[in-house]
């Protein structure tokens, strides 16, 4: 997994976001290796835009119901929840709003900022699955 690469994708388009889980751990400085990026996405009309203009230059691929489709233009993405999607870095899970209805707001309170090697900077929330 190549988390830079995606983030920096995420923040050229100017998407609002907040890295949690494993990969945010790992951006914090944590010896941690994530299996995929998790981000919690801003889900306004703006952000949900410029969200699917980073997908699209990262080729990624969107996996649901309808099976494996590449992200378009005209690409129906579950808003209400989240979805998971892969591209040539690796496996993102994109999240809008968690079962515990924490959404972006939530996790921005709570998120410290880290700065890349690209000079991007990053908000991270270091959550850990409790189940």
């Amino acid at each position: 997994m190549v988390l830079a690469a995606v983030v920096d994708a995420l923040a050229v388009r100017g998407c609002r976001f907040v890295v949690v889980g494993s990969g945010a751990r790992q951006l914090l400085g944590e010896q941690v290796t994530p299996a995929d990026l998790d981000v919690v996405v801003g889900a306004e009309e703006g952000d949900r835009y410029r969200l699917v203009e980073a997908l699209i230059d990262l080729g990624a691929v969107v996996h649901d119901s309808g099976g494996d489709r590449v992200i378009d233009h005209s690409t129906r993405l579950p808003w209400e929840w989240g979805w998971s999607v892969s591209t040539c870095h690796g496996s993102v899970d994109v999240i809008v709003r968690f079962i515990d209805d924490t959404t972006i707001r939530d996790h921005d309170q709570l998120a410290t900022d880290v700065r890349l090697a690209s000079g991007t900077v990053v908000r991270c929330h270091a959550t850990r699955w409790s189940g």
